[in-house]
């Protein structure tokens, strides 16, 4: 019958899966006089609840390993035969051990053969090896997204680090620390469970491990990194870090750029789009690792002579990174990107448009990817391709100087060799 006795907790000095290790310290926290109230379940923290008693002095505490992981009637049936014995169900250790005591001092172990223990923990040993798998399962599916990313999309994904490295390095790092800590975690256990049966199967009584608390470490290390998590997340909502800046027209393009009316022909007459929502917002970003990033668009109708008027787009994008080496993987991810999209939309065609309207061109039989050498610029990729509803194609240039990245995308009447001539000239000047 329990007593009266205030309750006190008290932090597990031993892994749980030290089978010998909690058993010596049940024991001795019985002689200190504390008998155990609740071993907590799912919100286990390492800290264990005992209620002070002075007739726990006489008691004797043992685990007896759960043969079966959710095998509830099967541990009343023990408990029911043990307690003919002398021992009492008092709690179990999540699904490890069951908990027993006794307080008859002539009653015998429950245990008195090591092999029969070891069998007792057959079972055990195989659930144990779940959860380390369960982790690496957690991982894949948690980033089922971007897994083929980076296997295909490399470049890319490379890219999105370096623009976007204020948000997403930081994340990625919090997911790795959480999922190392718990990986490690599980195959601590499972390597501590395999050790206590190999000395059981030895006939040899498992020697208990050094008291360092390990579980009130594990809790720590983890709650840790979930409040880091919490308090970046928290900085970036309160910061506005992310959101990106709009800008109201070319007087606020800081960064060496053209105009769509320096690169369009002589005599053009050029009319601006009457709604500015057709073309994007122009945007300003940064990162730490690039601290600039623009994104402008300028859009509308422009006639020659007396052609009939044509729908003209010039957008330009502009980064700076901090050094060469990120420019040149902010390239080859632009590259990489604008590839990717014109092959999906290469292949949305072919599945879709021309299977309804097979009489229709396919919009990309004259695309042509070229690598081209310029002088000022280290690396220059040019994209040309035309839609079947446009009568002019459109050209696209990638290039990368030094630690800038440009991108130039020119349609409907712009000079695109002028454009881009005029820009390398700039970022030359600048």
């Amino acid at each position: 019958m329990k007593q009266d006795g205030a309750l006190v907790k008290k932090f597990v000095p031993c892994p749980l899966w030290d089978f010998a290790g909690l058993q010596d310290w049940l024991n001795e926290q019985a002689r200190s006089g504390y008998a155990l109230e609740k071993w907590p379940g799912f919100w286990f923290i390492g800290r264990v609840i005992f209620r002070e008693d002075p007739s726990a002095v006489h008691a004797r505490y043992c685990l007896d390993p759960m043969q079966e992981h959710f095998g509830i009637a099967k541990l009343r049936e023990q408990a029911a035969g043990y307690r003919e014995l002398g021992w009492h169900y008092v709690d179990k250790i999540g699904n490890r051990y069951a908990i027993y005591r006794c307080d008859d001092p002539q009653a015998p172990d429950l245990y008195t053969d090591l092999e029969s223990l070891s069998w007792a923990m057959k079972k055990q040993v195989r659930w144990v090896w779940i959860a380390p798998l369960f982790w690496l399962l957690w991982a894949a599916v948690l980033l089922q997204d971007e897994w083929p990313r980076l296997l295909h999309e490399r470049e890319a994904f490379i890219m999105d680090l370096i623009l976007r490295s204020d948000l997403l390095i930081p994340i990625y790092l919090f997911m790795l620390a959480a999922f190392l800590n718990a990986l490690f975690q599980g195959i601590s256990v499972s390597w501590g469970v395999c050790k206590v049966q190999a000395s059981l199967r030895r006939g040899e009584w498992p020697a208990p491990q050094p008291r360092r608390y390990p579980e009130f470490c594990h809790t720590l290390v983890s709650g840790l990194i979930v409040g880091m998590f919490l308090l970046f997340l928290a900085y970036l909502d309160l910061s506005g870090s992310l959101e990106s800046q709009t800008l109201s027209g070319p007087e606020e393009w800081d960064f060496p750029h053209v105009t769509l009316e320096e690169v369009l022909p002589a005599g053009a007459v050029f009319q601006d789009y009457v709604h500015p929502e057709i073309l994007p917002s122009d945007t300003f970003d940064h990162s730490q690792l690039a601290p600039e990033q623009y994104n402008v668009a300028q859009g509308g109708m422009v006639r020659v002579g007396n052609a009939v008027q044509q729908e003209t787009r010039l957008r330009q994008e502009w980064v700076r990174t901090l050094t060469s080496s990120l420019a040149q993987a902010v390239y080859r991810g632009k590259v990489a990107a604008l590839h990717r999209s014109l092959e999906l939309y290469r292949l949305n065609w072919e599945k879709n448009v021309s299977t309804l309207h097979p009489n229709l061109p396919n919009a990309y039989d004259s695309l042509r990817e070229e690598e081209l050498s310029y002088p000022g610029l280290d690396g220059l990729t040019r994209f040309t391709y035309q839609y079947s509803n446009k009568t002019t194609p459109s050209t696209v240039y990638i290039g990368w100087a030094d630690n800038q990245v440009l991108v130039l995308n020119c349609s409907g009447a712009v000079d695109s060799r002028a454009a881009l001539e005029l820009l390398v000239q700039r970022l030359a000047e600048d």
